[in-house]
């Protein structure tokens, strides 16, 4: 029986072996969950291009916006795990068991990782219009408005979400969440002031804050971004706020994991080019390649904190 059982494995690993080599037989999906123009779809289409050289394949990106980033997900976790469709992971994945209509699956299990792309703040702007010019004066003025102020992000339970709604549990201040389908609709709304603050990837408030459009206050980070250094954090003016994103590959949980590691060092290899790591650096990102490993602590971490920040902070992900 024990023979038997090593024969099968050993024939399991050669036939996963010989599929790694072969792999890719056809173009590969990458999908996205929110609309063009915004950092993630920027990200995929960078990497994915650069990625789909090296395998010698088209990386065709597939946006499927919608639910903060949960429709596509949910797409993602029930493609078929031959190594033919990627996903491109964010904080939806550890932030998801969170929300009350959870998803009918286990996000954290659905899943496996592949590498790190980049991290990145959240930058908070408001309409140029609005009587502030910092986090305190923001603050001060929320509190005399009687409806309070409309805060706009990229779709509820995204980061630019929890940005808001820490902001409002810290500062205790009146702040009414309105939800867009991706950064570039969210920007827009700002613009156009249909809200008075939004929370913005630096990629899509980067033009709009140079050109005037958009009033920068701060940054979610730990640290003022290279990309901005002129704006402070938040937390320089309210101490302990932070919130980071993240953007990494993910694949089927059950995709082999010859194919996985086979992607992984195409990965790594196409964050070390120069042109890649200029154009994302560009835009706002930190860009990190990182081991299969180290995306996998990333998650387990980050789950943990939201799950903590949520219970904490009381707050209701819908």
């Amino acid at each position: 029986m024990k023979n038997k059982r090593f024969f099968a494995g050993l024939l399991f690993a050669i036939a996963a072996n010989v599929q790694a080599q072969d792999y890719p037989t056809r173009p590969l999906r990458l999908i996205t969950g929110f609309l063009p123009g915004g950092v993630s779809d920027t990200i995929a289409r960078v990497t994915g291009e650069k990625l789909g050289e090296r395998l010698g394949q088209r990386v065709i990106i597939d946006g499927r916006p919608g639910a903060g980033g949960v429709v596509s997900m949910e797409i993602a976790a029930a493609a078929n795990a031959d190594g033919h469709t990627l996903y491109l992971g964010q904080p939806v994945i550890t932030l998801s068991p969170n929300f009350r209509k959870r998803p009918g699956f286990d996000p954290l299990k659905a899943f496996a990782p592949v590498s790190l792309i980049a991290t990145g703040p959240t930058l908070l702007a408001v309409h140029p219009s609005l009587p502030v010019n910092s986090i305190k004066e923001l603050i001060s003025y929320a509190k005399t408005q009687p409806g309070g102020l409309r805060f706009g992000s990229s779709g509820a339970g995204t980061t630019n979400h929890l940005s808001g709604e820490l902001l409002r549990v810290m500062a205790n201040i009146p702040l009414t969440h309105v939800p867009y389908r991706g950064a570039a609709v969210n920007v827009v709304a700002a613009i156009q002031g249909e809200i008075h603050i939004s929370f913005l990837p630096l990629l899509a408030a980067i033009p709009h804050v140079k050109s005037a459009r958009l009033k920068a206050l701060g940054v979610t980070g730990a640290k003022r971004s290279p990309s901005m250094p002129e704006v402070p954090t938040v937390s320089e003016s309210l101490p302990g706020y932070e919130v980071s994103a993240w953007y990494g590959i993910v694949v089927p949980a059950a995709t082999p994991p010859a194919i996985v590691k086979r992607l992984n060092a195409e990965l790594v290899k196409v964050l070390a080019e120069h042109d890649v790591r200029e154009r994302l650096t560009a835009q706002g990102v930190d860009v990190q390649s990182s081991t299969i490993e180290e995306l996998a602590e990333l998650i387990r971490v980050d789950a943990l904190r939201w799950a903590k920040l949520v219970k904490s902070a009381g707050l209701v992900l819908e």
